[in-house]
């Protein structure tokens, strides 16, 4: 991929336009109207997987998976996490932008709600579409929608257009009506709705719901979910000081509690979110957290704690990095690696207990593990001009083979079934951005950049956002967001899906899609 030529990453501000530039620059679909467009999650191309063969160590071009589907993937928590982003640099077009992508997936031509896909392509798709050329992962999950629901409530705070608080309400009423489980002693949100359901619940998606119940001053459905996120604590035979990630699937509102890794992002977001207020249980996570296995340790010891070190064998295309140590935090106790996003949302969280809770709960290594993390954060962000899935080696061949001692390992390991590549990776990115507005140089903490947080303004009331629907196409608005029509469709008749019956159920334009791309349904006329 070709590097951008700003300088290195040595302050706050520097780091700060290193993430603008590559957010800017990064791939956005564009078959819909107004101009608007999810970001591309991985890539453009990779940062190269080692030197072990092409079969063990050659990553696909341009973007994971792309010799078996050819398309990228666009997920919706990543676009979500960097209009948050956008929202909290004051880059607010460009946060509307992705929010209109998103109003176009959400509301379909009569102006109904829909809940959106984990996953969309660069093919067409539109409102209600879970399956099809247009969609990567069709799972409707309550975390992703909750994570959407904030970057509406956080632009409509720091806006004050009521209309996105519309939009964030609505999708809160969608996930109680769909997958609520506050009739239950646990409380909380179930996973996951049609036409894929599950019934689990997750910690960290009920921990994404209190946050933005909270936001949208919903008391009752964020007493629920906190409820379901203390429940968890303490049920873990193998890390018995944390958070487990939740609940059985065999019925409605499970309450059974399965074997499971203790999980990076349930830790830390726990407690960036302040969903339980006992400060024992939070310095207790975080001692856990902070805990390192040795490198050579197995069965049980290998579980005793999420903090490691990496080694950069490849560095950069430039040739960057090569031989650098990196500090960070492996996503859960079954895995192996550094993975980026999780230890960028880390780093905010430890920054928020050392402000908020270490005067009176010390916890031994706070500052050099923050300072370790923040480092190596910051030498990623000047070696590659964004943050980096992991900067492990070897490709998908290699992640299978599950030898985690090889030099070059697959990438780093989730342990719970993926496995994190050598890509540019949106989510990693855009958490990093907020960790340096959360935290300056000096140590000055602006609270506004935490996602899980209250937004600095209030989020416009019900009553405002139940008047207003001017940014809901088919309703009162646009489909970027902004008001007035939009012309639907393309201009070539030829090129409409509707034109070509293997096409049936697609929208806007598929041969071409607005890329230039010939999807393979059209060959039937």
């Amino acid at each position: 991929m070709q590097v951008a030529p700003e300088g290195p990453c040595r302050d706050s501000e520097s780091c700060l336009a290193i993430i603008d530039s590559f957010l800017e620059r990064q791939p956005r679909q564009t078959y819909m109207s107004g101009g608007v467009g999810l970001m591309q999650t991985f890539g453009p191309d990779s940062f190269g997987g080692g030197d072990c063969g092409e079969h063990m160590c050659k990553l696909v071009e341009p973007c994971p998976n792309y010799q078996q589907t050819p398309h990228c993937r666009f997920d919706v928590y990543d676009n979500a996490l960097a209009a948050i982003y956008l929202t909290k640099r004051g880059k607010l077009p460009q946060a509307r932008d992705v929010l209109g992508a998103f109003l176009q997936l959400l509301y379909d031509d009569t102006g109904k709600m829909v809940l959106l896909a984990a996953s969309y392509t660069d093919a067409p798709a539109k409102a209600g579409d879970y399956q099809g050329v247009g969609v990567s992962d069709g799972a409707v999950d309550t975390g992703n929608n909750a994570w959407i629901g904030l970057a509406f409530a956080h632009f409509a705070a720091a806006t004050g257009e009521a209309c996105y608080a519309r939009v964030a309400r609505e999708i809160l009423g969608q996930l109680k009506q769909g997958v609520s489980c506050m009739d239950d002693k646990l409380g909380g949100f179930a996973s996951r709705l049609a036409p894929y359901p599950h019934f689990y619940r997750s910690t960290e998606h009920n921990i994404d719901a209190f946050s933005l119940a909270r936001a949208l001053n919903a008391t009752a459905e964020a007493a629920s979910a906190a409820q379901f996120i203390r429940s968890m604590w303490g049920h873990s035979d193998q890390a018995p000081p944390t958070y487990v990630t939740g609940t059985g699937d065999a019925e409605q509102c499970d309450r059974a509690i399965p074997l499971a890794a203790a999980a990076a992002d349930v830790q830390f977001w726990s407690l960036l979110s302040d969903a339980d207020p006992d400060t024992g249980r939070k310095q207790a996570s975080m001692e856990f957290a902070l805990r390192s296995p040795p490198m050579d340790a197995s069965g049980d010891a290998k579980l005793d704690g999420l903090w490691c070190t990496d080694v950069d064998r490849i560095g950069s295309p430039g040739g960057d990095g090569i031989g650098s140590r990196l500090h960070g935090f492996r996503f859960t106790t079954w895995g192996n690696g550094i993975q980026w996003e999780n230890t960028a949302s880390a780093v905010m969280a430890l920054a928020h207990y050392r402000a908020s809770y270490a005067p009176k709960a010390p916890l031994k290594g706070l500052d050099n593990a923050i300072n370790a993390a923040r480092s190596s954060m910051m030498s990623l962000l000047t070696s590659y001009r964004a943050m980096p899935a992991s900067v492990l080696g070897g490709n998908i061949n290699a992640y299978i083979k599950n030898d985690h001692a090889a030099d070059y390992p697959g990438g780093s390991d989730t342990g719970i079934g993926w496995t994190y590549l050598r890509y540019p990776h949106v989510a990693a990115t855009a958490w990093a951005g907020l960790v340096f507005m959360f935290e300056n140089d000096k140590g000055k903490i602006d609270t506004n950049a935490n996602p899980f947080g209250l937004p600095a303004k209030p989020v416009p009331s019900r009553q405002e956002s139940d008047a207003e629907s001017s940014c809901i196409p088919a309703v009162g608005g646009s489909n970027t967001g902004g008001g007035g029509d939009v012309p639907k469709g393309g201009t070539d008749p030829d090129a409409a899906c509707s034109a070509h019956p293997g096409c049936k159920g697609l929208s806007g334009d598929c041969c071409p899609t607005g890329i230039g791309m010939m999807l393979g349904c059209c060959d039937a006329r």
